[in-house]
């Protein structure tokens, strides 16, 4: 059995690499200490104040001010390259080769500020090998992606072996999610505009899936429960008996998370089911209410 995004377990001596991710990836405090898992932290802007990312802060107390004071100005700002520079000096001690994880490419400066910061880091350390990989996805997906990275290279895996695990682990990945506020979701470049207008005047709650740097509307329901349903069906389609991971992700909708991730415990084969908040990165666009699942079909795992 793959060990879930929460467990902790003791770090091989085998270890060759170490892996280093953005804060997008929702790892638990517990998770990047026991790990050794540096994090290059983004900063959350609300009107005129900014903080540095942490597991401190309220997300909850954040969407309920965006949802007061809809026109608010408020965004992430990804991690500079000096953050990241920092996070790879403190994830390389005692290994040969650092691998930076970043939250899509597509949709965040992030990897581009890892690129510049691990070129910096050859120049200061020649002998050591940073690569930086684009997880082409987010959230919850992000988190599944970032554990199994770890739980490979605990195994011993070397840069080489661990970033083509990755990678094929990445197309593996998927994320849906049901939005009852459309709001803000309307500024991503890459969500399909016109949908978006349509699903307002409609009163739509839309399932989005997200790949490859891009959304798309998969489903128009006209209710919250309605939606949560379409979901849980495109998993059943998607993973059949197959045994999978499972990040259940909400913006202030607790008791709407433990619903969908009762039903997940229920219906499926299931080797982890978490509870997360959004990342304020796609919480701010998804809106107050939203409900994500991430999965990771673990059924191809065998290294």
């Amino acid at each position: 059995m793959a060990p879930t995004p929460d467990d902790a377990h003791i770090i091989s001596s085998a270890r060759q690499t170490a892996i280093a991710v953005d804060s997008c990836s929702l790892l638990s405090p517990d998770f990047l200490s026991t790990y050794h898992v540096p994090v290059a932290q983004m900063r959350i802007n609300i009107g005129d104040e900014s903080f540095t990312d942490n597991s401190q802060i309220d997300y909850a107390e954040m969407y309920r001010r965006i949802a007061d004071e809809p026109d608010m100005r408020a965004w992430v700002s990804a991690p500079i390259p000096q953050q990241w520079l920092e996070t790879i000096r403190s994830a390389s001690q005692d290994v040969d080769a650092v691998i930076c994880l970043t939250v899509a490419a597509g949709l965040s400066a992030s990897y581009d500020s890892a690129r510049v910061a691990a070129d910096l880091a050859r120049k200061e350390n020649g002998s050591i090998d940073v690569r930086v990989v684009d997880s082409g996805t987010i959230s919850g997906a992000l988190k599944l992606l970032a554990t199994e990275a770890t739980r490979v290279i605990e195994l011993g895996l070397d840069a080489n072996e661990a970033v083509e695990h990755i990678q094929q682990t990445k197309s593996d990945l998927r994320t849906i999610a049901t939005l009852d506020d459309l709001n803000r979701v309307q500024h991503i470049a890459n969500a399909p505009q016109i949908l978006i207008r349509l699903a307002k005047t409609l009163n739509i709650k839309p399932v989005v899936a997200f790949s490859n740097d891009n959304f798309r509307i998969i489903a128009k329901p006209f209710s919250i429960q309605d939606a949560i349903r379409r979901m849980i069906r495109g998993i059943a389609d998607d993973i059949e008996a197959s045994p999978a991971s499972f990040v259940v992700l909400h913006a202030d909708a607790p008791d709407r998370a433990k619903t969908v991730a009762n039903q997940i415990r229920t219906l499926f084969n299931t080797e982890a089911v978490n509870i997360s908040d959004f990342h304020p990165f796609t919480g701010f666009y998804a809106g107050r209410g939203a409900v994500g699942i991430a999965w990771h079909d673990q059924s191809h795992l065998k290294t």
